[in-house]
């Protein structure tokens, strides 16, 4: 192991501690979850993440997750490995030009089912003019709710390319979330609010 990799590893494993302390203010309990090698998969996961490009902030955002809800060292490691496997998925389909927040978006689309070549395709229809972290972010939750993963992508694939803006894909989800709840179908909730929000028409089904 290099000098260069071997301080890495060292100040990745600090880092965990200082998190590991952190949630120990809360629980102290929660010091005592993360084992010495959990501590090192962790390292060598994030380490790895890292050098793909993978944004790395989520990773330790699920290790304080999993501090704070109880779970063990080993079951950390497991959910952390999988986080950083949908981030992979989301990077190969979105390609270079994603920004880490966008990355972070669709790998919680793709962990709810949404194939991430659809995620690719509404990414590549949009070019560089705007961000789609809140639009993956959207569909994850719609997905969530029980709208079909079909539904949830042509719905918020049709927004974006009629140019909705943020405010009003946020509008969308929020009348979405509420018809839900007061007994509409999520299919139904979904496609209604598609086709009436900022006066747009759903552009298609998804490509299968």
């Amino acid at each position: 192991m290099s000098t260069a990799r071997a301080a890495r590893g060292l100040l990745l494993i600090g880092a965990f501690a200082a998190l590991v302390s952190r949630a120990g203010a809360q629980d102290p309990r929660a010091s005592l979850r993360l084992d010495a090698p959990s501590k090192a998969a962790l390292a060598a996961v994030i380490d790895s993440a890292r050098a793909q490009g993978l944004p790395t902030e989520p990773l330790t955002e699920k290790i304080y997750e999993g501090l704070g809800k109880g779970a063990d060292g080993p079951r950390i490691v497991a959910a952390v490995r999988m986080l950083v496997q949908d981030m992979t998925n989301a990077q190969r389909a979105l390609g270079t030009v994603a920004s880490s927040d966008e990355i972070k978006a669709a790998a919680s689309a793709v962990h709810a089912g949404v194939p991430a070549v659809e995620l690719g395709k509404m990414k590549k229809r949009s070019g560089l003019r705007r961000s789609l972290t809140l639009p993956f972010t959207v569909v994850a939750d719609m997905v969530s709710r029980g709208v079909p993963v079909g539904t949830a992508v042509d719905a918020v694939r049709s927004l974006v390319g009629a140019g909705a803006k943020d405010k009003d894909i946020n509008e969308f989800q929020r009348n979405v979330k509420e018809d839900i709840q007061q007994g509409a179908s999520p299919a139904a909730a979904a496609e209604t609010r598609a086709k009436t929000a900022g006066g747009t028409k759903p552009d298609g089904e998804l490509d299968r």
